[in-house]
């Protein structure tokens, strides 16, 4: 039972892998990281540049709660990239065929 759940981990990583293998999707991945990073890349500034608490506040409720040791930050970014590599990249050989 474990050598098949490893196998399973092993297989879905490697696919992982492959999906995210070119520049397009690595730089797609970026953005939404960057995206979903958002309110701590921005409230952090604001709060050391205004003074505004709220954006302290807020940031480090952001940041606590996806670091959280049960939180998939990464596994839904990475999801969201996918779903966004095949909804963008299928749109796009659409347009190229008419």
């Amino acid at each position: 039972m474990k050598q098949k759940l490893k196998e399973k981990v092993k297989k879905s990583l490697l696919w992982i892998k492959n999906q995210c293998g070119d520049r397009r999707t690595i730089l797609l991945c970026l953005i939404v990281l960057a995206v979903m990073y958002s309110p701590v890349l921005v409230g952090y500034p604001l709060y050391f540049l205004l003074g505004w608490k709220w954006c302290l506040i807020m940031a480090s409720s952001y940041l606590l709660f996806w670091a959280g040791p049960f939180t998939p930050f990464i596994p839904i970014c990475i999801a969201i990239t996918l779903f966004l590599k095949k909804t963008l990249f299928k749109k796009n050989s659409h347009t190229e065929e008419t």
